[in-house]
């Protein structure tokens, strides 16, 4: 696998994500402003490739404070529904 196809795959990763995720202001909105501005002063595709891999991890990390909360949630029942972490799922 070359770095174009590396970069291509991030770059498809992200766009699901992005496409999946609500809108709204979400815990690491600013980390992910500063990584989307980085991307613009990259010079080459590693670079790039190392900016798209910082704000994958960024996603991955939203994805994981989900999953452990409706987990939670659905194990304990100590958790109301309606108060989601970041306010979507109730």
């Amino acid at each position: 696998m070359n770095y174009s196809e590396i970069y291509n795959l991030h770059i498809e990763l992200l766009k699901t994500y992005a496409s999946n995720k609500k809108e709204g202001y979400s815990s690491n909105q600013t980390e992910k402003d500063y990584y989307r501005n980085q991307l613009r002063f990259a010079e080459d595709t590693v670079q790039r490739i190392f900016v798209l891999n910082q704000l994958v991890k960024l996603y991955e990390l939203e994805r994981e404070r989900m999953v452990q909360w409706c987990s939670e949630a659905y194990f304990h029942k100590k958790y109301d529904v309606n108060d989601s972490p970041d306010g979507i799922l109730g």
